[in-house]
């Protein structure tokens, strides 16, 4: 099975930045869409809130971070929140879909959820590293967020 792309719905508007779950039937670790789909309504709202603050322009917060000082791990981005007392967290990372015609645009693509203890699980960000150059994964990213064609509107 092919990987898919899926914006996601209700979030903000945002000419800058996109948020989009990647899909793989066949991968039981790229499950943040069912994870976040599985949310109860008062935390699903809870985490679309963060996803806007991030859709917002905001670059490091206690909703979300990145790993900028991380070689490695530069374009890993991760959404958080506490249900329960437990940590919840929703790991992607960062891509350019529109070099050509809106090099600025950016899209966080959700790929892992999971429950972090204390520390963070870098196998969890090493498959997404692995699966973010996977020419089928930029392909799918590509068909959901296209680079307009010559003449047509942004």
């Amino acid at each position: 099975m092919r990987y898919s792309v899926s914006a996601i719905k209700g979030v903000r508007p945002s000419s800058r930045r996109g948020i989009a779950f990647l899909e793989r039937a066949t991968d039981p670790r790229v499950d943040a869409k069912n994870a976040f789909d599985g949310l109860k309504e008062k935390d699903e709202r809870n985490v679309r809130a963060r996803f806007d603050h991030w859709l917002d322009g905001n670059t490091h917060d206690k909703y979300f971070h990145g790993w900028p000082n991380m070689e490695n791990y530069k374009q890993c981005l991760v959404f958080k929140w506490k249900q329960a007392g437990t940590n919840h967290r929703l790991y992607g990372f960062l891509d350019n879909p529109k070099p050509l015609t809106d090099p600025g645009f950016q899209v966080c693509i959700l790929v892992s959820y999971a429950q972090k203890s204390d520390e963070t699980d870098f196998t969890i960000l090493d498959y997404i590293n692995k699966l973010r150059t996977t020419p089928q994964v930029t392909l799918a990213i590509k068909a959901a967020f296209p680079e307009p064609q010559k003449g047509e509107q942004r």
